[in-house]
């Protein structure tokens, strides 16, 4: 983030809105000097919480971006997307759903894909989820959800998947810096996804009632999913017989090169001495 970039763009919006500094600090809920420090381009010395407020409370829309060895950052996300998704499918399984990964859909105009889509057959229940590793845009998010909701039900019934009922859910990595944001737009939260973590692993079990729900998945278990498990090769007999060729080899190799041992020594003299010269 730059931080003159940032602090000559609230300053111009303030001077723009006719506003005083200390006219923003109170609609943030802030102190006028942070206020000053942010117009200053000192985010070293504001922390990111003043940063939102004070550019929400000139309706600024704040982006926070991080990049990391070129594309190497891209590839890293998708491994930890993929590590929950998985997460994600062992769950659904387990509990009986049929599983459907970036179910895609052109709808008049209206694109998309679903990260896991899932079919409950008792209950004819579909349950449409978004994967996120981080949280940034929630407005387009919910915007995104919603369309899903309206749309792919039609869609998947006439494959089969004819639901009785069409629900949600948010699967997030559970960060801090994810779990703060639930935090500071808790109200959205609560009205878009009531049903937390615990309350999702009861209802997919059993998915008879309404349900909205957001799921945090431990870093922890994403960690252990993307570095995979390492597969032992079996070697082939061909490649048994080889190795086992080049150790003999070797073996060979190091009797012929090694100093012949002293007559009348026991073999092995590492494991005796050797026997003592015969008295004259």
């Amino acid at each position: 983030m730059d931080g003159r970039r940032v602090g000559a763009v609230v300053r111009a919006v303030r001077q723009h809105a006719g506003f005083r500094q200390q006219d923003v600090a109170d609609r943030a809920g802030v102190s006028q000097r942070w206020v000053s420090e942010l117009e200053l381009g000192r985010l070293d010395r504001v922390s990111l919480r003043v940063v939102e407020e004070v550019c929400r409370a000139l309706d600024i829309a704040v982006r926070l971006d991080v990049r990391w060895r070129g594309g190497e950052l891209d590839r890293l996300l998708d491994r930890d997307h993929a590590a929950i998704v998985e997460r994600v499918v062992d769950v659904l399984r387990r509990h009986g759903w049929q599983v459907r990964l970036e179910y895609g859909f052109n709808h008049y105009g209206d694109r998309g894909s679903v990260d896991v889509l899932a079919w409950h057959a008792a209950t004819r229940t579909l349950l449409i989820i978004e994967v996120k590793t981080r949280l940034t845009d929630l407005q387009e998010l919910l915007a995104s959800l919603a369309r899903k909701l309206r749309i792919v039900p039609g869609l998947v019934a006439a494959e089969g998947w004819d639901a009785r009922r069409s629900v949600h859910m948010l699967v997030v990595l559970g960060t801090s810096t994810n779990r703060r944001v639930v935090e500071q737009h808790q109200e959205t939260f609560d009205v878009s996804f009531p049903d937390r973590t615990r309350r999702v692993h009861e209802w997919l079990a059993s998915p008879t009632t309404p349900f909205r729900g957001l799921w945090f998945i431990a870093p922890s278990v994403v960690a252990r999913r993307g570095r995979g498990t390492r597969r032992c090769r079996v070697p082939a007999a061909e490649d048994r017989d080889r190795a086992e060729r080049t150790v003999m080899d070797r073996l060979r190799a190091r009797e012929r090169s090694a100093p012949a041992a002293p007559r009348g020594a026991v073999a092995g003299g590492s494991l005796g001495a050797p026997r003592s010269a015969p008295r004259r």
